[in-house]
């Protein structure tokens, strides 16, 4: 027996970075944190408590972006009034003998800026090494599929009984005895007497099945692939469009790998998909494709936050970056993430899953590769 559920999902991709509860002041965008921290003197307390109400923000992040930040530490450090922001003192305690003030603040961390100054280092970093590009002649291709139809099987049980009867009694018994000569026989019989008892023992066992997904391909991959391109040139990071590569390259479009993606049980564009395409790769009669990037994107389950009551979009990124040489290619790079949206409505939890999808991806990408340099 089993039951179907259907996730009629509607994407449409429109990609910013999506982070906790976030305030829009002048365009910027902002998260709200706290602090607090103990000083002889009050402006030092003050100092520390931003310090740590910065280390709660990083708490709050994963991927590439917190390894390019706290690779940078020390420079954000020295100019944390710029990304600690809106500064309000919510309790303070201090002492004269001995001196001592404890702060606690809540402020808001400036997400713009933090953005800015990750793309200026990026570029710094890229000029220092005499440009941060791959070659022109790198691939990059986006998949996605979402959850469509999850069957849910119900538990088999199996179950069983033995019966045991057991019996026991004397029963008539007789002697006959030639005890005269007349040939007189006497006879004694017990009267006959039984007793029965039964016991029976049941078991069991229960089988349960593990859910299927079946997942539909997501008909917009090309603007999401033109998002996560957007933010990789934005890092200097180039790479052949996906449009030319079908024009010059006669491979597929985009959206017919995430229907090959949509359709492997183990979560990869099928292994003669992924050939073929490198095959092209390497024949493609402007020149051969030296490096070829796959995001595979999957949006697999959604339920409700016990917290919060709203819809919860979860998934994972999958990155891997290939060398095609020859023949033959190889992995030199590879992550995996995963990523969540939530929203009143189903569906708008799935889009907002797909921001944060689109966002850890490129970060992915970049820290990906610039760690092949």
């Amino acid at each position: 027996m089993k039951t179907c559920s259907t996730f009629n999902v509607i994407f449409r991709a429109v990609i910013v970075i999506a982070m906790g509860a976030y305030v829009g002041l002048a365009g910027a965008q902002q998260k709200f944190v706290r602090g607090q921290a103990t000083d002889v003197k009050k402006e030092d307390a003050l100092a520390k408590a931003k310090v740590a109400a910065w280390k709660n923000y990083l708490g709050t992040l994963q991927g590439a972006k917190l390894d390019n930040i706290i690779a940078n530490e020390k420079a954000f450090l020295g100019e944390i009034d710029s990304y600690v922001v809106d500064v309000n003192v919510i309790d303070e305690k201090c002492a004269a003998q001995p001196p001592s003030c404890t702060i606690s603040i809540k402020a808001a961390i400036n997400e713009s800026t933090v953005e800015s100054r990750l793309r200026q280092g990026a570029k710094a970093a890229g000029a220092a090494k005499g440009g941060s590009k791959v070659d022109d002649s790198a691939a990059f291709l986006v998949m996605a599929r979402v959850a469509d139809v999850r069957t849910v099987f119900d538990a088999k049980v199996t179950k069983r009984a033995e019966s045991t009867v057991s019996t026991s009694g004397s029963a008539a018994s007789a002697d006959a005895a030639a005890a005269n000569k007349a040939g007189e026989a006497s006879v004694s019989a017990d009267s006959a007497s039984v007793t029965q008892s039964s016991k029976t023992v049941t078991g069991g066992s229960q089988e349960l099945k593990r859910d299927k997904v079946v997942y539909a391909p997501w008909g917009q991959v090309a603007d999401l692939q033109n998002s996560i391109g957007e933010n990789l040139q934005n890092n200097q990071i180039s790479f052949l469009p996906w449009d030319a590569l079908v024009e010059e390259c006669s491979v597929a479009d985009s959206a017919n790998f995430s229907k090959d993606f949509a359709v492997a049980e183990d979560g990869q564009l099928p292994a003669k998909s992924r050939l073929d395409l490198f095959k092209k790769f390497r024949e493609c009669p402007t020149g051969a494709i030296q490096k070829a990037i796959l995001a595979s994107i999957e949006i697999d389950g959604y339920r409700k936050d016990p917290n919060t009551g709203l819809w919860l979009a979860s998934g994972n990124v999958n990155i891997t970056v290939y060398e095609l040489k020859g023949t033959r290619y190889a992995s030199i790079g590879s992550a995996n993430r995963s990523f969540s949206g939530r929203a009143e409505v189903q569906t708008d939890a799935a889009r907002d899953a797909l921001k944060n999808a689109s966002k850890v991806a490129s970060d992915v990408i970049v820290n990906q590769i610039n760690s092949l340099k």
